[in-house]
């Protein structure tokens, strides 16, 4: 029989959790990924500190540690989804944005998927019997997981934390199997928990992500699995369609503008993100960000990004000195640009943040994991699909996912009415200031205004940009979709230093890290017979299918 531990009512800040716990779990000496997760676990630990941990690693920032967060995402998946670059030389520019791909930054988000989320939820799932415990930990779970194969492909998943010497891998196809699987299980223990009991935050006081509503887990759960299942459409579209309307249609249905942001607020940890923005200047606003958002004129943009001039009013100068008066103007770093000197670079735009203001916690600048606007653009491609998607138009819902985005950051309903109408605006040429050899045209020739009688692959790249623009800035879904449809049209990589990349094509995966080369070797070279490809940046994922999406 299972230990049913007593949850602790009131969060206890994440500061404390080392304190408490005790042992190796906060520190880097972690034991062995597939040690049976019975083996240390005091049973004083209550859940609520159990649930931190993985909370806070979706979108790394556990314990506080900015630099996980920067290796974890930033230098991956926020560059190679267009929102952000980099003003930093790196390894003399040899590092992940110029597709020399570093295997020390590479191995983050596989080590926080595997220690930071599977072992604290194995640890919960074997500690509980509270049905809704359970389907909160595995919908965390699923949430994080989904995120790390979207990485590499096939991961340890079924078979990880088993015990054993070997760690095997499951296949990306079969991975998502298993997540919309749990998610259904997970969905469905939470429906029949809220309709015996409502809404009962005083249970989980732990849950820093869905303002302790067990419903809206439920919501959440369900746009999760619309998620996974538009990622798999081109692979198979039957499993897609039917996953994709039982998402919809089921009681609770998915997030719509009457719900909140999925995002993590805690009161202990801090945003990782405005750290390295702004204390490191390590991020700066991307120029494809930059060449699509100015090209429409976006007025989300002063609510997203800061201008020049945000660090006292430093000024941008040309490669020829020369002094360029961008103070006030929005200027992004285009990926792959050679950077010779930081100091060149470190005035460019970045997120928005208060800069002047010390306070850097999520309660004010939360954590980004799933937006409400995201719901819309899904419903709208189903639409566009022929599928049922609770009602509405592709249209309706795409203009609906702009309002979303619109209202999250306060802009007016005259200025929403005059961008859904706009046919003309499209993405502005990129001009690099410091050195004009590295401007290019802007290539994401779209327009904002639905166009009815235009072919489905214009209406998708009208779809996928407007959701590109409102998840920003979080990366890691903005470069899966980029991956899965090609769209928004991001401008090439400047310098493609790969030896698998051909020049003006994208990565499209990080390879399998060189930890377990070194320790799970066995495990890993059965994991290569699972891809399309050599295990390299160049082999797509197994969703990721080249051509058209229709």
């Amino acid at each position: 029989m299972k230990n049913i531990i007593k949850q602790i009512i009131g969060i206890v800040p994440a500061t404390l959790f080392c304190a408490v716990l005790g042992f190796t779990a906060c520190t880097d000496n972690f034991e062995s990924l597939n040690d049976n997760p019975n083996g240390l676990n005091p049973e004083n630990i209550p859940l609520v500190m159990r649930f931190a941990q993985p909370q806070q690693s979706i979108y790394l920032n556990y314990l506080n540690r900015d630099y996980e967060y920067q290796l974890q995402q930033n230098l991956n998946a926020d560059l190679y989804s267009g929102y952000l670059g980099t003003p930093n030389d790196f390894g003399g520019n040899n590092n992940n944005n110029t597709y020399v791909m570093n295997d020390g930054w590479n191995n983050q988000a596989f080590t926080t998927g595997m220690i930071n989320i599977l072992k604290p939820i194995s640890q919960i799932l074997d500690l509980t019997e509270e049905t809704d415990y359970i389907a909160i930990a595995k919908i965390i779970r699923v949430a994080a997981i989904h995120r790390v194969s979207d990485m590499y492909g096939p991961l340890p998943y079924s078979k990880a934390m088993k015990g054993g010497t070997v760690v095997g891998y499951d296949s990306q196809e079969q991975l998502y199997k298993t997540f919309l699987e749990e998610l259904t299980e997970s969905v469905n223990a939470l429906t029949t928990f809220v309709d015996a009991n409502g809404d009962q935050p005083g249970r989980i006081t732990f849950d820093v992500m869905c303002g302790q509503s067990h419903t809206r887990w439920i919501r959440f759960a369900n746009t999760l699995r619309l998620r996974l299942a538009m990622r798999m459409v081109k692979v198979d579209p039957a499993t897609a369609k039917k996953e994709a309307e039982a998402a919809v249609s089921q009681k609770y249905g998915v997030l719509t503008s009457a719900d909140a942001n999925i995002e993590v607020k805690d009161k202990g940890l801090t945003n990782p993100l405005r750290t390295i923005a702004v204390d490191y200047n390590d991020s700066s606003l991307g120029g494809s960000f930059e060449s699509i958002m100015k090209g429409y004129d976006d007025p989300r943009l002063p609510e997203m990004a800061l201008p020049v001039g945000w660090n006292g009013d430093l000024d941008i100068h040309g490669k020829d000195g020369k002094l360029l008066n961008k103070i006030g103007q929005y200027v992004g770093i285009r990926q792959g640009i050679p950077i010779d000197d930081k100091n060149n670079y470190k005035m460019y735009s970045i997120p928005k943040f208060d800069v002047k203001d010390a306070d850097k916690l999520t309660t004010k600048y939360p954590l980004p994991i799933m937006k409400v606007a995201e719901a819309y653009f899904l419903r709208a491609e189903g639409v566009l699909r022929g599928w049922s998607m609770g009602g509405g138009t592709a249209q309706s819902l795409y203009e609906e996912g702009i309002k979303a985005s619109f209202d999250e950051y306060g802009i007016s309903a005259d200025k929403y009415a005059a961008y859904i109408a706009d046919d003309v605006k499209m993405a502005a040429d990129y001009e690099n200031p410091y050195d004009p050899e590295y401007s290019c045209p802007g290539v994401n020739k779209v327009t904002v205004k639905w166009n009815e009688a235009a072919d489905n692959e214009t209406k998708l790249q009208k779809i996928i940009t407007q959701k590109w623009i409102a998840m920003f800035p979080e990366g890691q879904e903005a470069w899966s979709e980029f991956r899965r449809t090609g769209y928004p049209k991001l401008l090439p990589v400047a310098d493609n230093r790969s030896k698998f990349i051909p020049k003006g094509e994208f990565i499209k995966r990080l390879p399998f890290t060189l930890n377990e080369r070194n320790t799970n070797l066995e495990a890993v070279e059965e994991a290569r017979t699972m891809l399309k490809g050599p295990d390299d940046p160049s082999t797509r994922l197994w969703w990721d299918v080249e051509g058209g999406n229709f």
